[in-house]
């Protein structure tokens, strides 16, 4: 596959947040919007179903192989890969809301609201939410990126558009 043609899929790939940014935030009634959130969330359960029907492929093969020493490693790894996927994001919610100090409370100002605190701690609950859905976003589309390339390097274009197709 040509460089020019990795490119392509990627600007592909990309063009499918470049549109959907703006839609997610214009202001369009409430059945248009449970739509458009119900198709996402299909589309992510159907992602999640599809990755750990792949991922425990593998794990069932040796399995049935009775070719344990494997079956043992692959078994730790998915388990590994599906917990620090998971957890990741929710500890890192947790180191947040740690950091995030806020306001003390109404009326005269506490000497607490005057110290320098870092830009996350500055953060409302509102934004600190939005970080949190960019970064699960952009760990996403590493992941995807990684996909779309590595089926693209071993010559399965095919598989390559499936991916940023099924992404």
């Amino acid at each position: 596959m040509s460089t020019a043609q990795i490119i392509v899929l990627g600007a592909i790939a990309g063009l499918t947040i470049f549109l959907g940014l703006p839609v997610g935030r214009m202001d369009v009634g409430p059945r248009l919007r449970s739509g458009l959130a119900a198709t996402a969330l299909g589309i992510l359960l159907f992602l999640l179903w599809d990755v750990i029907e792949h991922g425990v492929e593998p794990v069932e093969t040796n399995l049935d192989a009775h070719a344990w020493g494997r079956f043992a490693w692959l078994a730790t790894l998915l388990a590994g890969g599906f917990l620090l996927g998971y957890m990741g994001l929710v500890y890192y919610d947790r180191w947040m809301g740690r950091r995030a100090t806020g306001l003390v409370g109404p009326g005269a100002a506490a000497v607490d609201e005057f110290r320098a605190r870092s830009w996350v701690a500055s953060l409302s609950p509102a934004r600190r939410l939005a970080l949190l859905i960019a970064t699960g976003i952009g760990l996403h589309n590493f992941g995807e990126g990684l996909a779309i390339g590595q089926s693209a390097a071993g010559g399965e274009i095919a598989l390559a558009v499936t991916l940023i197709v099924g992404f």
